[in-house]
């Protein structure tokens, strides 16, 4: 039962939304503080709470996608379906229920916490949104898709929103410090955005199949496989182009360490997939084309521990 739930959650998942969230706050904004004594808005409980709010919203908006999505996963990917298999749909809206409801509390309280209302008002415009895709705009072109990019680039900013205010002081102390943290935030956000569209456009060739059966209009069913690929291939092409641009443009944030890891670790397996993009065909091919996409996704984590902040 403990292996269906953390299955229909996207556990590892949910393991690299906690990731990027704690990179980006003890790795990135806790040590400028510290240098200029600057008191962060959350302390480490706190902080904790937020990423448990972070990951209540993912959970629940997983939940709700299965429940929504089961008849056509059926087709796309039946060896992993966990509702009314080994999690009743009832049990699972129960779990949605809670998810939401507890993330709501939390979210409250640390916005009274922190004296910073528009951060409750955060989680449920998020629950709304991640429901309404389920329910409409995953079936639609681009819109879901462009929906999806936005919660994963929004999991590093709402870390850089909810310490604005001391973030705003660290600009005041030491500009320099402050855009160069800022810089890489934003590009963080902006990597995590191209690749989580380029990855949702694969993923939605590889469900093809059970899209067209339920009368979805996602890219390649509505364009065809070849726009589709031409699309994927345009975000891929752009997150490269950006990638090279970043030492260039940036040449302070890298080290002889991370430009080796840029290279080997992101930008080539960006190009061989960017190669299988046009070379896929079956419905297997695409999945492991997802596959080294969430990869490349992963490694853009790494690449944030290897870059110059000071």
């Amino acid at each position: 039962m403990l292996k269906a739930l953390l299955r229909l959650v996207r556990f590892p998942n949910l393991l690299i939304v906690a990731l990027t969230q704690y990179l980006i706050y003890y790795k990135l904004l806790l040590p400028a503080f510290g240098q200029y004594s600057l008191q962060p808005a959350l302390d480490d409980e706190h902080f904790s709470l937020l990423v448990a709010v972070t990951l209540l919203i993912s959970a629940g908006g997983y939940v709700i996608n299965d429940i929504v999505d089961f008849r056509i996963d059926l087709i796309n990917r039946p060896d992993k379906v966990v509702i009314n298999r080994q999690v009743r749909v009832q049990s699972a809206y129960w779990l949605y229920f809670c998810f939401n409801l507890l993330g709501f509390l939390i979210s409250l309280y640390l916005s009274f916490h922190i004296e910073c209302i528009p951060l409750a008002n955060l989680f449920p415009l998020a629950v709304i949104l991640l429901f309404v895709y389920s329910t409409y705009l995953k079936s639609r072109a681009v819109l879901g898709n462009l929906l999806i990019a936005l919660f994963c680039a929004g999991v590093a900013g709402i870390v850089w929103f909810a310490e604005r205010g001391p973030f705003q002081q660290l600009m005041e102390e030491a500009p320099s410090i402050a855009g160069r943290l800022g810089g890489i935030i934003s590009w963080y956000m902006a990597f995590a955005f191209m690749s989580t569209m380029f990855r949702e456009v694969v993923k939605d060739m590889e469900d093809v199949q059970g899209d067209v059966g339920a009368n979805c209009s996602t890219i390649p069913v509505r364009w065809g496989m070849n726009v589709a690929k031409g699309v994927a291939a345009a975000f891929g092409l752009g997150l490269a182009v950006f990638l090279i641009y970043l030492p260039l443009g940036s040449p302070e944030l890298f080290t002889r360490t991370s430009l080796v890891f840029l290279v080997f670790g992101i930008l080539l397996p960006l190009f061989l997939a960017l190669i299988w993009v046009f070379r896929a065909r079956e419905k297997e091919q695409f999945h492991r084309l997802s596959q080294l996409a969430k990869l490349i996704m992963l490694t853009g984590l790494g690449l944030l521990l290897l870059l110059a902040i000071q």
